[in-house]
């Protein structure tokens, strides 16, 4: 999503919702490598201060709650960077219609995701005066439209980044034989945790 829309240089500036996201943790530590600045839109919650202080150890420039971008502190806290030229949108409603009137000319509003189950509505102004594009992106979709080399190429920069520490998965790990059923637990109550679960083979 952050090469296949926008051709993004160091100094440019991408927003997203969900941010929070292991998607969008990725966002914010591949636009980091790049140079590219980051304003990141989360849902409002009781561990905001700390989710706010974890995601700018991740690379997050600006991290803000829902409620707060439609607000004239908001409009002052980013003054000084340049529009976005990217808007990855995996929520709808009322943030995907906020981030679509602060895309700069020529932006691109991607949508991968509808967590809110509401519709993705943008202003006639946007249209008219910016140039705004509308996209779609499906992992599955790529995948079938991508060759084998591709993909390795893909990877493999992925790895790079990895190996650097440059590229991180906030994670809670289980042993296979000791705590399957723990991660079971935790995998399917995601209202209990904010981490990806993952089970090691090797304990």
């Amino acid at each position: 999503m952050l090469e296949d829309f926008v051709n993004l240089k160091e100094g440019d500036v991408i927003i997203q919702n969900g941010a929070n996201s292991m998607c969008g943790l990725s966002v914010v530590q591949l636009a980091a490598a790049k140079g590219v600045k980051t304003i990141n839109i989360i849902r409002k919650r009781s561990d905001t201060p700390e989710l706010v202080e974890r995601m700018k150890n991740y690379g997050a420039d600006i991290v803000v709650a829902d409620d707060y971008i439609r607000t004239r502190e908001f409009r002052d806290l980013i003054a000084d960077l340049p529009k976005p030229k990217l808007a990855l949108n995996c929520v709808g409603g009322e943030t995907a219609t906020e981030m679509s009137r602060l895309l700069g000319e020529g932006g691109v509003l991607v949508t991968y995701g509808g967590m809110s189950l509401k519709p993705v509505t943008i202003p006639t102004s946007s249209f008219i005066f910016n140039d705004v594009t509308l996209k779609g992106f499906w992992m599955s979709r790529w995948y079938a439209q991508h060759s084998a080399a591709d993909k390795k190429d893909l990877f493999e920069k992925l790895a790079v980044l990895a190996e650097k520490k440059k590229l991180r998965v906030w994670s809670e790990r289980h042993s296979f034989e000791r705590g399957f059923e723990t991660a079971l637990e935790r995998a399917v109550n995601t209202s209990s945790r904010n981490r990806k679960v993952l089970l090691k083979l090797d304990e």
